[in-house]
């Protein structure tokens, strides 16, 4: 018999996920990745309207977990308006000795960490040594994570948001003023957020190009991770930044959806723009920050190492407490 494990939004949300142990999840995987121990094709897209309706296709295997992995995730851009998010995912976990499946769930919240958890890693890698001011664009599922995560390693001084619809902004303030015991300011403009911030996170969600984050806003030492779907950044950051660090520049050459993906199928954005990848820092092959003055790009587009790993965590944690619903998917007949 082969039995497997579905969790639920509600089943996943209720492991209650510290957000300590994601972030260590997330930073195995990430160190799998530079260290070579995972299979990791690039993502692919399933496109019915762009950039309002896709799906990605995101497939891999850990070896530190020992588990492969499928997420579809849609990117459905307008879906507020049906009071639902914007992402909606699913992963389905396997065992590499059968094939056999042995968990399918719910990975919309895990999705949100996930990337949470990158951009924590990120800066705790490339950020300077004592940043003090955070400025975040987009209050969508992500930003949910984002925040509290770097303000768990960082703990900062002044934490500044923005978004698109300002009902959206004040509301995302406000929950993580009260989540975080400190003030959250919500700002009107993406200028007042992110102009000379130690940190900026841009995590619009453009359906058109549109320049959020200008050069002359970064100041020396500051770090700059932007993950929307369409170009959001100043197109002139990649090649006037002292370092450039992506997560899998296979996938970003290859996927033709992301942040700088038109750069990179112009040809303008090459291999020998690209310092390195974010696995080979945290596995201790490349240095990461090595200037308090450096201005970094963190480009991290997302893969399924992140997801399997986190999945993963997800699955150990329902089995020890009995959480999800056993499904038998196949038994031999009598």
């Amino acid at each position: 018999m082969i039995e497997l494990l579905f969790l639920s939004k509600e089943d996943v949300e209720s492991l209650d996920l510290g957000l300590d142990e994601i972030v260590d999840a997330i930073e195995t995987g990430l160190r799998a990745h530079g260290e070579q121990k995972v299979i990791m094709p690039s993502k692919d897209h399933l496109v019915l309207d762009y950039p309002e309706k896709l799906f990605n296709i995101l497939k891999g295997y850990v070896e530190p977990v020992n588990v492969c992995g499928v997420k579809v995730i849609s990117d459905f851009q307008k879906n507020y308006e049906y009071g639902l998010p914007s992402e909606l995912a699913l992963l389905t976990l396997m065992r590499p000795e059968t094939g056999a499946p042995m968990a399918i769930m719910d990975a919309t919240l895990t999705t949100w960490m996930r990337t949470g958890a990158v951009t924590a890693v990120g800066a705790k890698y490339l950020a300077c040594a004592k940043p003090h001011v955070l400025g975040h664009i987009g209050a969508r599922g992500t930003a949910r994570y984002n925040v509290p995560m770097l303000d768990m390693l960082f703990d900062f001084e002044e934490i500044r948001i923005t978004s698109k619809r300002p009902e959206s902004r004040e509301r995302f303030a406000a929950e993580m003023s009260a989540l975080l015991g400190k003030p959250v300011l919500a700002k009107d403009t993406s200028e007042a957020t992110v102009r000379d911030a130690d940190i900026i996170i841009d995590a619009s969600r453009l359906l058109e190009h549109q320049v959020l984050v200008r050069d002359e806003w970064v100041k020396p030492g500051a770090l700059v991770q932007p993950y929307g779907a369409v170009l959001s950044v100043a197109p002139t950051l990649p090649f006037s930044v002292d370092k450039m660090v992506v997560d899998d520049w296979n996938q970003c050459q290859k996927s033709e959806y992301g942040q700088f993906a038109a750069m990179v199928q112009a040809g303008e954005l090459r291999t020998e723009h690209i310092y390195g990848e974010i696995g080979e820092i945290v596995a201790g092959l490349r240095p990461g920050r090595t200037s308090q003055q450096e201005r970094i790009l963190f480009w991290h587009k997302g893969f399924a190492i992140s997801d399997i790993v986190l999945g993963h965590l997800a699955y150990q944690k329902a089995r020890e407490q009995g959480v999800g619903t056993p499904l038998v998917y196949y038994q031999e007949p009598r």
